[in-house]
């Protein structure tokens, strides 16, 4: 008898846990991203601009001999400014002005030759 009731018992007990007339939950997929592919970028080669359009490269001159209280000469490369001239040589901005006779120091051309004053 006993064991009848523990039979009765035990499949009560799992009948009871059986899914009847129950809602079962739905499990909803949720959306994952995936990566996006970026497109290729073409590979661009620059052109050189036409030959009326590129800048001459400076051409160097070649100091001239110097003389015993001349100084020496430089020819003024893009970019150079008489202050810069002048702190590279080691002369003074007035000198350098005054022993090429520059009336407009804004004036300086790139291959102009400038005599270089000895410093005193």
């Amino acid at each position: 008898m006993k064991i009848r009731w523990l039979i009765v018992t035990s499949m009560l007990f799992a009948a009871a846990c059986l899914p009847f007339n129950r809602a079962m939950p739905t499990v909803t997929p949720t959306a994952v991203p995936t990566a996006t592919p970026l497109p290729a970028l073409p590979i661009v080669t620059p052109t050189p601009p036409p030959p009326s359009l590129r800048v001459p490269t400076p051409t160097v001159v070649p100091a001239a001999p110097v003389t015993p209280g001349s100084g020496t000469t430089y020819v003024v490369q893009p970019g150079d400014t008489l202050y810069s001239i002048a702190v590279r040589f080691g002369v003074s901005l007035q000198a350098l002005i005054e022993a090429n006779g520059i009336e407009d120091p804004n004036q300086l051309q790139a291959g102009q030759v400038l005599v270089i004053p000895r410093s005193p």
